[in-house]
């Protein structure tokens, strides 16, 4: 029996999220001691390899480490599962006002599953992440924005409010034998 070489079609790249840039939400070290940390849920519209998520930088005050981590998300009771990746990006002041892309590993998330993002800023500074903009209720209906500090273990989730992020998932092509 002779087998040829698998023919792999080209996958292709589904972008979700919204893009709307509006006020902004600062992340990092205040003055004061304080750590704020935002995050977002987010429903996946496509099965895939989630490649990235990027995050506009409204502002970036010093020279801050970024680090962003996805989690598994229970969107029916608002609560945070198993860490499924991460990706650390200096930041510097020539990143403001663009969109940041924070890379994975290969991570394979399935069609209507939730996930969620946490946004963390270490050492010298802080970055104001876009929100969408307020005139729109609840503008991004998959998902919530969270926010919290050290003051508060939990945090806490935003109902009408929601932060601009774009993911990009890599549609699983498939294979057919010969």
């Amino acid at each position: 029996m002779r087998f040829s070489k698998p023919n792999v079609i080209p996958a292709s790249i589904v972008y979700f999220g919204i893009k709307e840039v509006g006020p902004h939400y600062w992340v990092g070290r205040c003055n004061n001691g304080t750590e704020y940390y935002a995050g977002q849920s987010f429903k996946i519209p496509v099965s895939g390899i989630l490649n990235n998520i990027k995050l506009f930088a409204s502002h970036i005050h010093g020279l801050p480490e970024a680090t962003l981590c996805i989690y598994a998300f229970d969107a029916i009771h608002h609560t945070w599962k198993e860490k499924k990746a991460e990706c650390k990006i200096s930041i510097t002041p020539s990143m403001e006002n663009q969109w940041i892309a924070f890379v994975f590993s290969p991570l394979i998330v399935s069609k209507n599953e939730y996930y969620g993002f946490k946004l963390e800023c270490c050492g010298g500074g802080m970055m104001a992440i876009a929100e969408c903009p307020w005139n729109n209720c609840n503008p991004y209906a998959d998902g919530k924005e969270w926010i919290g500090s050290s003051l508060g273990v939990n945090g806490k989730f935003q109902e009408d409010f929601d932060f601009a992020f774009e993911g990009e998932i890599d549609v699983l092509g498939y294979t057919q034998f010969f």
